[in-house]
């Protein structure tokens, strides 16, 4: 990883350096061009004049044609007062009659008129560049001035504001100073840019080897480290994003390792469970093989009585293997329960009717009173049916005989409360924190008791997909069971 961090850093360097370059030499080229064109504008605009007092004053311009005296006194005037002025004389069709240059040097004679009209219609504010006549390739900045005479025209004085001369002076003075002052900034900027490059980079690259470091530590096991969030840092966002997912990675692999401690102590709990009817159902088998090997015959009342016994043991193996087959099912994702509106109080009712007959057996007073509520609720049936049986069933089991059940059913800020109270050996403080701290299937594991029995959890789970939970608590020495469910109104 670090050697991969060398050559990313190397690569910054490498494009900064090349962008920096790049941007560098088009500021030049840019600023050269700019000075240029605003040198040739200004020279330009300051020199409008020259052409027009010409030819107000000094027109060599007659009926007959080109006073070459006048003209000649023109160009030894112009070359004192602006020796970078080139004097032309044109005709009406813009072709040169007369110049203050040996003849071999003109190499274009017809220059172009419209151009010299534009600026002369302007008045000379516009930048506007005309043919040269020694440089038929190079377009020069001009002042032009159109010379008439008895309501016609007789010509126009075309000057020419840079000569061959003064371009030479130029490039020299441009060669010597300008291009080694450009040269000088180049080089400023490309050092400065580059000093600050490498100081943000460098800060970059520090921050980069952190988050190496953080990364590293997470690859190992560390699942605590986290990235020291950093305002106004250009990784922020990065180091966000992986500290919320490694809270969500470490959240699930904490889940994970909740979730195999539960499956371990699920199966212990569920072996032993299964473990204690198969061996009294062995037990019971052998002790009628080992009565028939002794006596030779048993007779038909040893065999029911044991057979009973055996039969009641397998169904109590069957009822757990429902119990764990109905744990799987509401385990599943995509299980959710069937909801409808119904009456509460029928199933509380039936439920008590169900188990009067094993009460009255064991000699137990099962009675439900304020049962006949006719208060609607919406839940799935046959889950909460399910609730009500396995907490009767509970109470029963846990109730000596001649003791006494109590349910009851009362409304408290538009909620049902349901509460089933019996008497015997109060409840195991473990039982009671596990019970009243269950939050969601997440929380089985936490606290969970050795004996718990599946019929507590399966309530629980129930409860918990209708959005309640189960308490319990000890009350004048009495066990108490309750939950809550909202009230549903047919109205809405």
């Amino acid at each position: 990883m670090k050697n991969n961090e060398l050559i990313i850093f190397r690569r910054f360097i490498i494009v900064i350096f090349s962008i920096i370059t790049i941007l560098g030499l088009l500021f030049i080229i840019i600023t050269y061009l700019s000075t240029d064109y605003y040198h040739q504008a200004s020279t330009q605009l300051l020199n409008k004049e020259v052409a027009a007092h010409i030819a107000e004053f000094s027109s060599p311009f007659t009926k007959t044609g080109i006073n070459k005296k006048q003209a000649d006194s023109v160009f030894k005037n112009a070359m004192v007062l602006n020796p970078s002025a080139e004097i032309y004389f044109l005709s009406t069709t813009g072709r040169v009659i007369y110049f203050q240059a040996p003849v071999k040097e003109i190499r274009k004679w017809n220059i172009a008129l419209p151009p010299i009209q534009k600026y002369i219609a302007a008045k000379g504010e516009i930048f506007i560049k005309g043919n040269d006549p020694k440089n038929p390739g190079d377009a020069k900045i001009f002042s032009a001035a159109e010379v008439r005479g008895d309501n016609r025209s007789l010509g126009y004085i075309y000057v020419i504001l840079g000569s061959k001369k003064s371009e030479s002076i130029t490039d020299l003075l441009f060669g010597s100073h300008i291009l080694n002052l450009f040269v000088k900034t180049f080089i400023v900027i490309i050092l400065l840019s580059l000093l600050f490059s490498f100081l943000y980079i460098r800060r970059i690259r520090n921050s980069f080897r952190e988050m190496i470091s953080v990364l590293e530590r997470f690859e190992s096991g560390d699942y605590a480290a986290r990235f020291e969030i950093k305002q106004q840092d250009e990784l922020e966002p990065i180091t966000h994003a992986f500290n919320k997912m490694a809270d969500l990675l470490s959240s699930t692999i904490n889940k994970l390792i909740r979730s195999e401690k539960e499956r371990k102590n699920f199966i212990a709990i569920i072996s032993h469970d299964l473990r204690t009817p198969l061996a009294v159902a062995r037990g019971y088998t052998e002790t009628l093989l080992l009565l028939k090997r002794e006596k030779g015959d048993i007779t038909q009342e040893d065999q029911e009585y044991y057979s009973q016994l055996i039969y009641n043991k397998m169904l109590q193996i069957e009822n757990l293997v429902k119990q764990l087959f109905e744990l799987s099912r509401m385990d599943a994702v995509e299980f959710k329960p069937q909801k409808e509106p119904f009456v509460l109080s029928e199933i509380i009712q039936e439920a008590v009717n169900t188990f009067q007959l094993i009460a009255s057996e064991k000699k137990i007073r099962l009675q439900c009173t304020q049962c006949l509520y006719h208060v609607w609720i919406n839940a799935d049936i046959s889950m909460m049916d399910r609730v009500v049986q396995n907490l009767v069933d509970n109470a029963l089991k846990s109730t000596p005989e001649g003791g006494s059940i109590m349910a009851s059913m009362v409304i408290d800020n538009n909620e049902i409360v349901f509460k089933i109270e019996n008497n015997g050996p109060p409840l195991p403080e473990d039982l009671l924190l596990w019970i009243n701290n269950y939050k969601d299937a997440d929380s089985l594991s936490e606290g969970r008791p050795q004996k718990l029995g599946l019929g507590l959890v399966i309530i629980q789970k129930i409860l918990y997909l209708h959005n309640a939970s189960l308490k319990a608590y000890i009350v004048n020495g009495n066990n108490v069971f309750t939950f809550r469910i909202p009230v549903y109104n047919l109205s809405s």
